[in-house]
């Protein structure tokens, strides 16, 4: 029996079957259960539903092996960017709820608030992570993933030990990459950096600008950088641009991505997938599983699983805070001692994939990040910083 998706932009396909055990898929909205994962139902978005789903069913089928109850589970579509209030009213709806990639926070912020709902944010990582503590609801808002600004902080690192603090900082002039080139400077000032040249914070360059491209080139000659900061999406204009030009031979390309083409500078960048101390088991588990080496998304719908499950156990867990079993000041264990953990009525912390799952309640986790350089010749130099260890 299936659903028909198109009907409702939030139709239900019911209770997913679970990977140890089949449930039926029902038509109607089923009874709220645990937990309801919310998915983007078209766009760009919408693959990323897949991931999510297969990392999350992972979490839940290696807790069931490990003598935890079944989590009932269900899955809703939502049109992106939309406010998920408007579908979501007169429902009854379960402790926890996963809300969809780049959901808009204002509004599940309210939606969390008037519910008293606890929502888990799996694939939210962008700058508005950053006002997050000051909106309404945010106690009740929680990042899966760590920020973007995490990476940035990793670049910064690397930099400092690499002793390139003198530097050029230019951004494609788009909001996100706007506030990542702030975010850099101000990092790396406290770390004892100097932005050369006559600009007071990011130059917005715009690829199509010859002109502009050629003042850059010159400034690069005058004041003899250390780097050449580039806040740009990888493949970018504004990337390619910056790679046609002629540099000073010792001056590095920095970049907010891992550098993949060689170029007649030494590069620098950082790899956007982050890492948690459960990254090998679960990367193990889920290729034996399904095949494939999951990313980002697999590993984001794990962790999100893996404290669904901790809500599943009943010790001091109520339906206005699915969050009571997990505490980010524990230290991490494995899926099996958890669940004995839970219970005997104690909060517990997994062993996250993706970040070292210590984030709060409108605060993001950190985790492990690659800095890679590129050399002239191709070799590739990795060094890797946990930036929440001690």
């Amino acid at each position: 029996m299936t659903t028909n998706k198109s009907s409702s932009p939030l139709q239900v396909a019911g209770v997913l079957a679970a990977l140890l055990a089949s449930q039926s898929l029902v038509a109607s909205w089923p009874l709220p259960g645990n937990a309801l994962m919310l998915l983007p139902s078209e766009g760009a978005v919408a693959g990323l539903g897949d991931g999510i789903r297969r990392g999350f069913s992972l979490a839940q089928e290696q807790s069931e092996l490990c003598g935890a109850p079944k989590t009932q589970w269900s899955v809703g579509w939502i049109k992106p960017g939309s406010d998920p209030s408007s579908q979501l009213g007169n429902r009854r709806l379960p402790p926890l709820l996963l809300a969809p990639p780049a959901t808009p926070l204002v509004e599940t912020g309210l939606l969390a608030q008037f519910e008293k709902r606890q929502v888990l944010l799996p694939l939210q990582r962008g700058a508005s992570l950053q006002q997050l503590a000051s909106r309404r609801g945010s106690d009740q808002l929680w990042p899966v993933t760590p920020a973007r600004s995490l990476e940035i902080d990793a670049l910064v690192k690397a930099m400092v030990q690499a002793n390139l603090r003198s530097f050029l900082l230019i951004s494609d002039g788009s909001a996100d990459q706007q506030l990542l080139a702030d975010r850099f400077l101000e990092t790396m000032r406290l770390q004892g950096g100097v932005l050369l040249g006559t600009d007071l914070q990011a130059r917005r360059v715009n690829a199509r600008d010859a002109e502009g491209l050629k003042q850059l080139v010159s400034d690069a000659e005058w004041f003899s950088p250390a780097a050449l900061v580039v806040m740009s999406p990888r493949n970018s204009e504004l990337m390619l641009a910056v790679m046609a030009q002629a540099w000073p031979e010792q001056m590095r390309l920095v970049w907010n991505f891992a550098p993949k083409t060689t170029s007649k500078q030494v590069q620098i960048g950082v790899e956007e997938a982050s890492r948690g101390p459960g990254w090998g088991s679960f990367e193990k588990d889920f290729k034996k599983r399904f095949g494939y080496k999951p990313g980002t998304v697999e590993a984001a719908g794990f962790d999100a699983g893996q404290l669904v499950a901790l809500s599943v156990l009943p010790a001091k867990i109520t339906t206005l805070n699915g969050m009571a079993g997990f505490n980010p000041v524990l230290k991490p264990a494995s899926i099996c001692a958890n669940v004995k953990i839970r219970k005997e009525g104690a909060a517990a912390k997994p062993l996250g994939a993706i970040s070292n799952m210590d984030m709060k309640a409108a605060t993001p986790p950190t985790a492990q990040l690659d800095v890679i350089q590129l050399e002239v010749n191709g070799v590739q130099l990795r060094k890797s910083f946990n930036l929440g260890a001690n």
